[in-house]
């Protein structure tokens, strides 16, 4: 055999962990690592691996039934958005001393969003009039 360290030719190697490396070595170099086997006989361990197979999956583990709340059509479509929300929404955020960011972050809308409804460019959705309602404390929905 051959030392992996040194090269040399010899009878009997060791197994050794040098840095992150395992090499068989000569006895001399076998200093430089640390010894991985004994030479000792060992005894043999049985092995036994149980499976246990669960008979029903308990409760806890079952999936849920989700239902999603559904809407109809003809509800969004009875809604509309009165005719002057612009000039609505601008008053009452003057009335309230609000500037536009300030009202922005309170409906966790972003400021020009904001900014193009007051100017009436954008119409709101009924989910933005809902909160735009709610914090202004205006009427901007009004149902056919």
């Amino acid at each position: 055999m051959e030392c992996e360290m040194c090269g040399r030719k010899v009878e009997r190697t060791r197994k050794v962990r040098v840095d992150a490396a395992i090499l068989n070595v000569c006895d001399a170099c076998a200093r430089f690592g640390t010894p991985l086997e004994d030479n000792r006989p060992r005894a043999q361990v049985k092995q036994e691996i149980v499976v246990r197979v669960p008979q029903k999956p308990p409760e806890s583990l079952k999936p849920r039934e989700v239902r999603k709340a559904q809407r109809k059509v003809d509800d969004v479509e009875r809604f509309t958005i009165v005719e002057d929300y612009a000039r609505l929404i601008q008053q009452a955020r003057n009335r309230l001393s609000m500037t536009q960011e300030d009202l922005a972050k309170k409906i966790l809308e972003r400021k020009n969003v904001l900014a193009s409804v007051e100017r009436g460019d954008l119409m709101p959705d009924l989910k933005m009039a809902r909160k735009l309602e709610r914090v202004l404390g205006i009427k901007l929905i009004e149902e056919e």
